[in-house]
Parts: C-alpha cells; structure tokens; sequence
C-alpha cells in the first residue's frame, strides 16, 4: 500500500517492450498498470488485496505499526477495517480494467510464484517493501522471465532501505547489472 502516486512510472512504461507480456507485482489501484499497457499487449496483475501479506513485515516496525500508519486511509487501525478497504480497491480495479488486456491475480506473490507456469517478457516488483520480502520477489520473478527478458522495480533508494538493501543483494548474488535509470526506477536485463 502507499499514500499518493508513483510518478516515477512515467519514466518506466517508455522501457516496456512494445507488445510485450508482463507482470506488475504490487498492482494497488492500478495507475501503474495503466501506463504499462501502452506499451504491454497483456499484463498480470498480482496483488493480494489483503493485509495478511503485511503480518511477518518488519517494514514500519511491524504489523501494528503498519495499520496505524495506514489507518488514516482506511479510517481504523483494524485487520477488519483494512480488509473492508482493500475490498473496495480491488472491486474497483476490476471495473477499471474490465475488457481490458489484464489477467488479476488476487494472491500473495508466493502463491503467484507457485502456481503460474508462463514465462513473460518482463516483470514489475513493487509488492513487498520488507527486505525479505523484495528479495524473495526479485529472486523468483527471474524463474518466470524469458531469457533476454527484463526485471523492473520501484522505490530503490534511500526512502525504502529494505527495498534498496534487497536489490543491492540481489545484484551481488546474480552478477546482474543495475540500471537506476531514473529517481527510485530500476532496471535488470536478464
């Protein structure tokens, strides 16, 4: 989940292959996906739409912390509360993208991991902002991407150090290349 929008999309959907297939893991309202598919021919949008996936983060200071922070958007600080309105988000990112070229997932990214077997010209990581959870996703999304293919992923910088310490990570332990192409946008040709 996030406050606002991510601006730095803009720079990203231009890197897209034309008439790619791809996966944005971390989908929210979808403004993101929306920017991809002038670009992409078809997208899978993964996203849990649940705060189960936030229960073993870390990110601000745990679980609790987590629905404080967020509870200025959802109006209470509850499980409960959070479900009613990732509810509301996800039945409205079916509206927007019906008839669309888009296939949601409402799973967690290592229910996705598991059970979808195409591999895809690219994917977007912008799910889990916990260390562990990043480097889980940057780690598998190469299972599931063509050779050639490419790894892009938001919030690489000093605002998100799980984010920046799970990529920096990762990249030691591929010996790919990091592209910070533009603010907290990065890129990894595989």
């Amino acid at each position: 989940m996030m406050f606002g929008k991510n601006p730095g999309t803009d720079a990203t959907w231009k890197r897209i292959p034309e008439y790619s297939v791809g996966a944005e893991l971390g989908v929210w309202k979808g403004e993101s996906s929306v920017k991809f598919l002038r670009r992409a021919s078809h997208i899978h949008l993964v996203d849990a739409w649940a705060p189960e996936v936030f229960e073993g983060s870390n990110e601000f200071g745990g679980y609790q912390a987590y629905l404080h922070r967020y509870s200025k958007l959802t109006g209470e600080a509850t499980t409960e509360g959070f479900q009613r309105y990732y509810d509301k988000i996800y039945e409205d990112v079916k509206k927007s993208f019906y008839g669309r070229p888009v296939t949601i997932h409402r799973m967690s990214t290592s229910h996705w991991f598991d059970t979808f077997q195409q591999k895809l010209d690219w994917i977007y990581v912008d799910a889990s902002h916990g260390y562990e959870g990043c480097l889980h996703d940057l780690t598998r999304a190469v299972e599931k991407i063509k050779p050639g293919g490419k790894l892009f992923g938001d919030d690489y910088g000093p605002k998100k150090p799980g984010v920046k310490d799970a990529v920096d990570k990762f990249i030691k332990n591929t010996g790919y290349t990091l592209n910070n192409f533009h603010d907290d946008q990065f890129e990894v040709q595989l």
